[in-house]
């Protein structure tokens, strides 16, 4: 029994020493497939191993397996990343063992790839190099528009290049926004983006001028000014009001291109509020002012002589230039906050600053209005007109249009001037480089401008509903400041010795008065001659008839605010407001500054295409010489 014991565990024994040997010998692995494609999208793909040993899976770097290994028959899951380039082909390795097992595996690739496709340059010009992958051979086209960059190379074969694009260094403030290069290959092409930031430094800081810090009382419909503020580079500046009525956790805003303006909506009545303007050039760089306090007062109606400041100057010229606003025929509930007179005086301002030179220029005035009742609305009408008929009011000022055919108006213009000097800082003086609105409450079309040899002047302008813009632009614009005189021409017959010799005593106080006016009739004599060869201004030259005659007398462009009441001043006309802004601010005109500035060169209707507007002339201006 021993033996037979001792026996069987010698041949268990043996069983297990022979295992081994017999398992290598039979290592086995197979799989369900032995070759797998994908996409260039890549994805997932299943594959079944059959084993009698453990194994181990090894994969190219673009496939992952999972699971990697294990022992006997599974399934794994491959996935394949996305092909960004040339196809590519590979082996995956089964192994355990003795045994191997090998699937071959590919994926499409692309026929063209480009690894970068948006190049935003920064301002220093730092060359940017992306790879090209292709199946073909390739070029890139650079446009005209984009010729600030260059491609190295330029061109290439099949397989993968190394690209570099360099901008070219920037030499002026031409932007270089976002433009197409082509690149051409086999039969199709694709766009690469680029576009270069400007070297760039922010504006000036703006000044806040009013309201003032803490101000009280505050109108509901208040006029904000800044400083104008001037960009290193030269780039245009646009402004952003920010007002803000919860200490500034939120902000509203308002964007323009003027160092003042109203915000949008009406401020609430008894409310504190926050305020500060941004400052922003045309590439986006920005600055903010200081941030100010103010309080709104009760939102009430303005008392009878009030003076309220509409706009404050901002330029920083010696002296303001003052711009009066009042009304007459209008009662006392015209004058709540934000009521009849205040729309009328919006109306008005816009029109006067929607025409230049007036908007470049803005900020060298101070607007002022004055409340002034009237008894009635309205305003006394010698004759029926086709919007007022015939009629008597009793209003502060006894604005009377003649009526009928004519545009002519009147006030008294004494009255007017009272008023005018108690705006603060006015003297008489002053009042000889100052232009008074008086805005007249009755829809017609007319409109009259009272001029004095000294310079001051009431422009009468009623609230015509077609024509209370143009009557402003002309009146008050053209004849009032401006010293301009009309270039209609109604009387046709030369231009009489008395009128020129009125011209001429005029300009021995004023020599830029009635400057769109020529009675030389010689090109080398005539006083607008220096824009004869100056490139952008061949709208100027000569044209019989103007002053009301039409002959003995020239104007400088066939068509202007002084003839249709189209909004557009010729060049003269631009010049000569432009010196009577500088010499009233206390500054001194230069010619050549005029010219850098100056937005409009011509009137937008050629010389060979012009068309005339149909208007109605208005009344020529009543000259009065307070001078003798």
């Amino acid at each position: 029994m021993k033996n037979f014991v001792r026996n069987l565990m010698i041949v268990i024994s043996a069983l297990f020493l022979l295992v081994p040997s017999a398992c290598q010998k039979a290592d086995s692995i197979t799989t369900s497939k032995t070759e797998l494609t994908w996409t260039r999208d890549g994805g997932k793909k299943t594959l079944d191993i059959t084993a009698n040993c453990e194994w181990t899976v090894k994969c190219p770097d673009w496939i992952t397996c999972e699971p990697s290994s294990g022992s006997g028959s599974a399934q794994v899951t491959l996935r394949a990343s996305k092909n960004e380039a040339l196809e590519r082909k590979d082996i995956i390795s089964i192994a355990g063992g003795t045994a191997l097992c090998q699937v071959n595996v590919s994926q499409a690739g692309v026929d063209f790839t480009a690894s970068q496709m948006l190049f935003e340059f920064d301002s220093d010009g730092t060359p940017i190099t992306f790879t090209i992958v292709s199946n073909y051979d390739w070029t890139i086209q650079i446009p005209e528009e984009a010729s600030w960059v260059s491609a190295n190379p330029k061109s290439g074969t099949a397989g993968e290049t190394k690209v570099t694009l360099t901008p070219a260094p920037i030499t002026d403030r031409t932007p270089r926004d976002r433009t197409f290069l082509t690149v051409d290959y086999g039969k199709s092409f694709t766009m690469l983006t680029v576009s270069q930031a400007m070297p760039n430094d922010p504006p000036g800081k703006p000044v806040l001028v009013s309201p003032e810090d803490g101000a009280k009382d505050v109108k509901v419909n208040v006029v904000f000014n800044w400083s104008e503020v001037e960009d290193p580079d030269g780039d245009a500046v646009s402004y952003r009001l920010l007002i803000s009525q919860d200490g500034g956790n939120t902000w509203g805003n308002v964007s323009t291109s003027e160092t003042s303006t109203k915000y949008s909506d009406k401020l609430s009545k008894m409310t504190d509020y926050i305020w500060k303007v941004e400052a922003v050039d045309a590439f986006g760089a920005k600055t903010e002012s200081e941030t100010r306090s103010f309080t709104t007062g009760d939102g009430g109606a303005y008392k009878d002589g009030e003076i309220s400041i509409y706009q404050m100057e901002s330029a920083g010229a010696p002296k303001p230039i003052h711009l009066i606003f009042m009304g007459d025929g209008f009662i006392e509930e015209d004058y709540e906050e934000g009521g009849a007179f205040d729309q009328a005086v919006e109306t008005a301002v816009d029109a006067l600053f929607s025409v230049e030179p007036f908007p470049t220029y803005r900020n060298y005035f101070r607007i002022s209005t004055i409340a002034v009742y009237s008894q009635e609305r309205g305003a006394t009408v010698q004759k029926d007109m086709s919007t007022v008929k015939a009629q008597v009011r009793n209003t502060a000022f006894s604005a009377t249009l003649e009526g009928g055919s004519s545009t002519g108006t009147s006030c008294n213009y004494d009255k007017v001037f009272s008023y005018a000097l108690k705006v603060p800082g006015m003297s008489e003086t002053a009042l000889d480089n100052t232009t008074v609105f008086l805005l007249i409450n009755v829809d017609a079309y007319a409109g009259t401008c009272a001029m004095y040899v000294s310079g001051r002047s009431v422009s009468m302008c009623p609230m015509g509903r077609d024509s209370f813009r143009p009557v402003v632009s002309h009146e008050g614009g053209g004849h009032g400041f401006g010293r301009l005189l009309d270039e209609y021409r109604y009387n046709d017959a030369e231009l009489p010795a008395d009128m020129q010799n009125e011209l001429t005593y005029w300009r021995g106080y004023d020599p830029y008065y009635g400057y769109n006016i020529d009675i030389t009739g010689d090109r080398s004599k005539v006083h607008w001659a220096h824009y004869f060869t100056r490139p952008g201004y061949e709208a100027v030259d000569m044209y019989e008839g103007g002053f009301l005659y039409t002959r003995g007398v020239w104007r400088p462009e066939e068509i202007s605010c002084m003839h249709d009441n189209r909004a557009y001043y010729n060049a003269p006309s631009r010049e000569a407001i432009v010196q009577r802004i500088m010499k009233s601010s206390g500054k001194t005109f230069n010619m050549n500054d005029f010219i850098s500035k100056d937005k409009i060169r011509k009137d937008p209707t050629t010389k060979a295409n012009y068309v005339e507007e149909v208007a109605v002339p208005f009344a020529p201006p009543i000259m009065i010489d307070n001078m003798r």
